[in-house]
């Protein structure tokens, strides 16, 4: 595109211009030429269209045909005659409608830059270039954002794959080189996150979007557009650590809400230890000597010991700050541990718990500490939703079972008061809490697990009392972890 050409830049020219414009009319005037020399006023115009805009251009115009009717009174031979008149009325008319022209021209040019203008700034401001090729290994289109992108300067480089490449972080690479073939191959378009090694050694994320084009003179290419991504995968990174963080604190405060419960689940094993260790020692005593009883109270020693252990490494597990671990889940072994650490707790709230595990589940892929923490916190706002109820039993189902697309279903439902229309709607809703001492973070949380595993929690009313609260994981084909 031209540039503005800036006002002391235009002081040659303009001199050029009106050089040109007396030479003409010299020309006219002077030489008895049997053609229309004031046509030769066009290249006046088109001259000046290069340096001015459309106000330039008519003063111009109209200058040239001032001169050309100035003219036609001096010009050699009888200026009245018919063929004289026919001569100047074309170069007048000439000039006329090639200023026009030009000056139409001009207001496409314009428009055209403001266009581009625009197009380059709203492609800064959204991060946003734009690609095109007609061959995989020929030479591309690459907007100006494109080239900022890939932090080349236009001209260092030809716009090419092998540019891309070079600057693709090296494990990603032939994934690129594959998606770009494949798409030329079946003739379809693709869209790819990959990430980006700089110069600098700086790690940045792009997406590319494409698609067939065909307007190409018939041919078929690639169009599409390269975004950098790289700001919103560092904040959706920033949020996960923020929700992990989070998971954690409200795990330890559940922990904290069943810090008695706990401390019986652990005291029993260990009284039980105390005891049966006594009773060894009794039994290895020279005057009651029984290595057989003493043999079988030990193996009752290592038993309490070993699920003493057990406790303290779920509550461990569930406290540690660790990355989330995408591992294979059964889950009704997941069940059946949440259930053990609060049985004490279950117990003390007068709860009945009964299972409904589906047989044979096949593995799904997930965080089991996540995992656990929904469960957990589901099973305990069961209990919670039953401290009310005094006309019927307290119970409490927890269940698992198959999908009809093969995913992985868990189902908590209680007897206690239920949940209304307004309440399901907003239940899941960031501190919105129907206890009275609650944060309203648990479901939220819960949720944020389930649909990062790529799965989905809800609640519904329970028949003829209560809640179910359910959630689904994708099988392991179909999983986001």
């Amino acid at each position: 595109m031209s540039q503005p050409v800036s006002r002391h830049d235009r002081v040659l020219p303009t001199i050029g211009i009106i050089a040109l414009a007396a030479g003409i009319f010299a020309i006219d005037v002077i030489t008895p030429l049997e053609v229309s020399v004031s046509i030769l006023y066009v290249f006046v115009v088109l001259v000046a269209s290069s340096i001015y805009g459309r106000t330039g251009i008519l003063v111009a115009g109209l200058a040239c045909e001032a001169l050309t009717l100035i003219a036609h009174p001096l010009s050699p031979g009888d200026p009245w005659s018919h063929w004289s008149l026919i001569d100047r009325v074309i170069g007048v008319v000439g000039i006329a409608m090639s200023t026009l022209l030009v000056m139409r021209n001009q207001s496409t040019m314009d428009a055209l830059q403001r266009s581009e203008a625009f197009l380059v700034e709203a492609q800064q401001l959204g991060r946003t270039g734009s690609v095109g090729w007609r061959d995989p290994r020929g030479e591309q289109y690459w907007s100006r954002e494109t080239w900022r992108i890939y932090r080349y300067e236009p001209g260092q480089t030809a716009p090419t794959l092998a540019a891309m490449l070079a600057r693709t972080h090296p494990d990603d690479r032939r994934l690129l080189e594959q998606t770009i073939e494949k798409a030329f191959r079946e003739q379809t378009g693709f869209a790819l996150e990959h990430r980006l090694s700089m110069p600098d050694g700086e790690t940045r994320y792009v997406r590319i979007v494409t698609r067939i084009a065909r307007e190409w003179a018939g041919e078929a290419g690639i169009v599409g557009a390269v975004m950098d991504i790289t700001a919103a995968r560092r904040a959706a990174d920033e949020l996960q650590r923020a929700q992990s963080d989070l998971a954690r604190v409200t795990r330890a405060t559940t922990m904290g809400q069943l810090a008695a419960s706990i401390a019986h689940e652990i005291n029993q094993p260990l009284t039980g230890v105390v005891t049966n260790g006594h009773t060894v020692l009794h039994w290895l005593n020279e005057r009651t000597l029984n290595l057989d009883k003493a043999r079988t109270t030990a193996e009752r020693v290592l038993r309490d010991g070993e699920r003493a252990s057990g406790v303290v490494r779920r509550i461990q597990g569930l406290l540690m700050k660790t990355p989330p671990q995408a591992t294979d889940i059964d889950l009704n072994e997941l069940i059946g541990g949440v259930l053990d650490l609060l049985q004490t707790e279950l117990r003390l709230r007068d709860v009945a718990v009964q299972t409904e595990l589906a047989p044979a589940l096949p593995a799904f892929l997930g965080d089991s500490v996540q995992l656990q923490q929904v469960v957990l916190n589901l099973v305990i706002n069961g209990a919670d939703a039953m401290s009310e109820v005094t006309s019927r039993p307290k119970v409490l189902v927890v269940g698992s079972r198959e999908g009809d697309d093969g995913e992985g279903v868990v189902f908590v439902r209680d007897s206690g008061i239920g949940l209304d229309r307004e309440t399901v709607d907003k239940i899941f809703s960031p501190f919105f809490t129907t206890k009275a001492r609650g944060m309203g973070m648990g479901l939220t949380i819960c949720r944020s697990i389930i649909e990062a595993h790529g799965g989905r929690l809800w609640a519904s009313p329970a028949e003829p009392h209560g809640a179910q609260f359910q959630f689904i994981l994708p099988n392991k084909a179909h999983a986001d972890l």
